[in-house]
């Protein structure tokens, strides 16, 4: 309702606001107090509150103390929501009045209204416990371990992502890296091979088995998998240059040995020598470090190739394998790309050349390294 206060003209502006105050804190008073038999305010609506608000007798500052005194003493009947919130100031609340009607929102109100709380205190949410290490967390710190020559954590790592996918090619890849590298051959040629039966069309698992047999000696079976990589993957250079590196060896193992005339050998009178025993070399440290999938985890800056609006026209899309060889001081001597679509690898390459990486550690000293990276095409 509106109050109004009867004056005349001649009366000032003290007197109008005093009378409409004494009037409107003894309606304050009535409905604070109430009857004796009803020993309870009644609540203050919506609506009393913009009535008194634009009531012109008193001043506006005024008008706010009484209606803060009396909120604070009632309580209110609604939930005071941004959209009501912003009506009342356009009225002309003040800080100290909404703040007071913050403070006397209902207590159904504020459960249906939560989003208002954060409007006055601070609510202290609950603490949920950490999410559990997950399968990209284990492939990612094993990552982090192979590149910086600590196999031993590396397969810790694979193996715990692997109990939680066993499915996975990637992890079984990375773990036989980290096997080859700690000179676990037979554990590395395992692993490759359970990648090879996920995914027989993997080039680059043929490729690090190959590595592995040669390790072991066994020639023909490494040469059988350079080949098998190569055929999957024509544009595998380091396949096809084990090919013919391993064919020239066998080449030369199998060339009949070249005969010499007998030669007559005198009576030897001297004594004869005593042979010692060979002297067994410590052995030396890696010169070059193969850290695999672990590549992307060197780089500082990785660089994203440029994806060609024509090859998004073309629906040229699919990923691209660039391997990539760093040195010492993880510059880029070398990115092929070896499987992917062909018009996309130069893309990928320029990406691996430009992206900045950190030299692989072995036992704290830089060394040579080299791994692949990944670049999936995808046409949003």
């Amino acid at each position: 309702m509106e109050f109004f206060c009867p004056s005349k003209k001649r009366s000032n502006g003290r007197a109008g606001r005093m009378l409409f105050s004494f009037v409107l804190l003894t309606l304050m008073s009535a409905m604070l107090f109430g009857s004796v038999a009803a020993q309870q305010p009644a609540q203050l609506s919506l609506a009393d509150i913009l009535i008194a608000l634009r009531s012109k007798k008193v001043t506006l500052a005024e008008r706010n103390k009484l209606i803060g005194d009396a909120v604070k003493t009632r309580g209110i009947t609604f939930a005071l929501t941004p959209e009501i919130e912003k009506e009342l100031q356009t009225t002309g609340a003040d800080p100290v009045l909404i703040g007071a009607l913050r403070t006397k929102i209902p207590d159904e109100k504020i459960a249906q209204n939560t989003s208002l709380r954060s409007l006055t205190d601070p609510v202290t949410m609950p603490v949920s416990a950490p999410a559990p290490p997950d399968f990209s967390f284990y492939q990612k710190r094993g990552d982090g371990s192979l590149a910086k020559g600590d196999p031993d954590s590396a397969i810790a790592d694979y193996s715990k992502a692997i109990e939680l996918r066993s499915m996975e090619p990637s992890a079984y890849l990375n773990r036989g890296v980290a096997y080859l590298n700690k000179k676990s051959y037979d554990l590395s040629i395992l692993d490759f091979s359970k990648v090879i039966e996920l995914e027989p069309a993997r080039s680059v698992a043929y490729l690090n088995r190959g590595n592995a047999f040669e390790k072991k000696g066994e020639i023909q079976k490494a040469l059988t998998d350079f080949q098998k990589a190569a055929d999957l993957d024509p544009n595998n250079d380091a396949a096809k240059a084990s090919v013919q590196r391993l064919q020239t060896e066998l080449a030369k193992l199998n060339a009949p040995p070249v005969q010499t005339p007998p030669q007559t050998v005198a009576a030897d009178t001297k004594p004869k020598e005593t042979v010692s025993a060979p002297v067994v070399e410590a052995p030396k440290a890696p010169q070059s470090l193969n850290i695999g999938a672990a590549m992307k985890n060197q780089a500082v800056k990785l660089i994203m190739p440029v994806y060609s609006v024509l090859d998004k026209q073309r629906n040229l899309q699919g990923v691209v394998t660039v391997e990539i060889t760093l040195d010492e001081k993880g510059e880029v001597t070398e990115a092929k790309g070896t499987t992917g679509p062909k018009t996309l690898r130069s893309a990928a390459e320029d990406a691996a050349r430009r992206t900045k990486f950190k030299p692989a550690l072995s036992e704290g000293r830089p060394i040579k390294s080299s791994g692949f990276i990944n670049y999936n095409f995808v046409v949003q």
